[in-house]
């Protein structure tokens, strides 16, 4: 028998309950709180599971975050910073680094006329950064620098070779103003080949907004290929929420993208217009893309029953 085995012989016969009689009040709190089974590390129970209740003071009151937030606050305000062991007094020690100047080897250096020279002496940097362009050291300068320098006939890079390329400045392009044609008068000279008619603009008309929401009889619309604008393409879609007999919009390959908005209101026209069940556009964004397809589902489905009845 080994030696530990023996020291637990002595504890073999030994009576628990008396020993739990003769502890006192505080030590049997104490045991308690050993035996409690506890695991710190597991992240997924609520902190008070997590270890003991060490706490002998009764509650004060109710939590209230603000006051401990600024208790918090204050106290790590007044608590004294410590000392540096070496204090900062702004003393630079050593010597600056000076780059030693190179030597050009002789075979390296390069003799030009005398001509030449006083040229590229007296040259400013725009001149140089053309003559770089020309020569062909593209990487000296940015794209748009070369380009410039070897698409144009004079000297257009005026910022010079060290320069920070700048980006193009943006045009703002107004938006175009609303069409005054009268389109009942235009259809009237055209049909009389009015010999006075010579031009006929028909863009940017508010009037087939002001059509669908009057037109009942109306079930396919095409604008596809024209030159409406969001804001027109926006009060298409807001009147055909007001008409219940169109069945086919298509308003795909305008002359500019209509934007995220309007894609979004596409979508929302969709799914609030059962009666659209043909939809021509092309959607650049996944989100509106999935709604529409879902909503032409649903309009198609709802079609078909109905044409059961």
């Amino acid at each position: 028998m080994s030696s530990y085995q023996k020291e637990l012989e002595k504890y073999r016969d030994i009576d628990e309950d008396e020993i739990l009689r003769t502890l006192s009040p505080e030590e049997l709190e104490q045991l308690d709180c050993e035996l409690q089974e506890m695991d710190p590390e597991n992240m997924l129970l609520p902190a008070g599971l997590r270890q003991r209740d060490q706490t002998k003071k009764s509650p004060t009151g109710p939590l209230d975050r603000e006051a401990l937030l600024q208790y918090l606050e204050q106290q790590a305000l007044e608590v004294k910073e410590r000392d540096d062991l070496v204090p900062y007094t702004g003393e630079k020690k050593g010597k600056p680094y000076i780059q030693p100047k190179r030597e050009i080897p002789v075979q390296e250096q390069i003799t030009l006329e005398p001509e030449l020279e006083e040229a590229l002496a007296h040259a400013t940097d725009a001149e140089m950064c053309d003559i770089a362009a020309i020569l062909g050291m593209y990487t000296l300068m940015s794209n748009k620098q070369y380009y410039d320098a070897i698409c144009s006939g004079e000297i257009s890079n005026t910022e010079g070779i060290s320069s920070v390329v700048q980006p193009d400045k943006y045009k703002p392009v107004p938006d175009e103003p609303p069409n005054p044609t009268n389109i009942e008068e235009i259809l009237k000279s055209v049909r009389s080949n009015d010999k006075e008619l010579e031009e006929v603009n028909l863009n940017n008309i508010q009037a087939v907004a002001d059509m669908l929401r009057e037109n009942r009889s109306l079930q396919s619309l095409n604008i596809e290929s024209n030159f409406i604008s969001s804001t027109g393409l926006m009060a298409v879609l807001k009147a055909v929420r007001e008409n219940a007999t169109l069945t086919e919009l298509r308003v795909d390959n305008q002359r500019q993208w209509p934007g995220d908005a309007v894609e979004m209101e596409m979508a929302t026209v969709l799914e609030q217009c059962p009666s659209i069940v043909r939809f021509g556009y092309h959607f650049t964004q996944q989100g509106p893309r999935t709604r529409a397809a879902q909503a032409m589902t649903r309009n198609n489905e709802l079609r078909r029953q109905q044409k059961k009845r």
